[in-house]
């Protein structure tokens, strides 16, 4: 049996096989169906880099190296106009820096009180009329955007939606916090994939902006639910 590293590896090389090969795959007909189907198995691509970043964070050192090689990925894979092809390392880059920011301001009371007050933000900025960060049926935007991360479609080129950079970065804070204080980061990663995709399958239904930050901090607290009273003591807990 595959294990630890090697298995990471074969799960990175994994989604970044599926990224490139979705231009190929058959075409489905039916428009809503295709933007289901290919953004589910996008953003699961995506939660795989997410998952695959957070044991980095054990080694801050190691995890500011990853961000930065990255990043220069991302810039390079820009220049050169990949379009979804880069999704996988723009997704370990905006991961790492999440990771960071969480390392960088470990509290257990910022494991409670962050989720919840970027999900109010995010509300907020949706329903004021803010720009939707995830656009499901993106097929008018415009390929390479290293602002977003692109889930492409399948058999056409085109994307068939985007992911915004908050909620990546926001998803690898969550991440952070889930191995830190006792979660369970595993299946926290399932239930923010879990959650993402619920975004995308109202956006196609309502044909509305869908604020994807809510969901994903939902997510985290009910995977945890019977473990927060442990983090609400360690957070209510004098300071030595």
């Amino acid at each position: 049996m595959v294990r630890g590293p090697a298995a990471v590896l074969a799960l990175l090389a994994a989604a970044q096989a599926y990224v490139l090969a979705a231009p190929s795959l058959p075409e489905i007909g039916d428009v809503d169906t295709s933007i289901l189907v290919a953004c589910t198995v996008g953003s699961a691509c995506i939660f795989i880099c997410l998952a695959a970043v957070v044991p980095v964070s054990d080694s801050p050192p190691l995890l500011w190296i990853l961000a930065i090689g990255a990043f220069g990925l991302v810039a390079g894979l820009n220049v050169a106009d990949v379009g979804a092809g880069a999704t996988p390392i723009e997704a370990i880059a905006y991961a790492a820096f999440g990771a960071i920011f969480a390392v960088g301001l470990l509290a257990p009371s910022l494991a409670l009180a962050l989720p919840v007050f970027v999900a109010g933000i995010d509300l907020i900025s949706t329903f004021a009329g803010g720009p939707s960060e995830m656009l499901a049926n993106a097929g008018q935007t415009q390929p390479g955007d290293p602002l977003s991360l692109e889930m492409p479609d399948w058999g056409n080129g085109l994307p068939a939606g985007r992911l915004g950079i908050s909620d990546v970065v926001f998803a690898g804070v969550f991440l952070v916090f889930a191995r830190r204080y006792d979660l369970r980061p595993r299946a926290t990663a399932v239930a923010l994939w879990v959650a993402t995709v619920v975004a995308i399958a109202l956006k196609v239904a309502f044909d509305a902006a869908i604020p994807v930050l809510p969901l994903l901090a939902a997510a985290y607290f009910l995977v945890n639910v019977d473990k927060l009273p442990a983090l609400l003591r360690a957070a209510n807990a004098p300071s030595a």
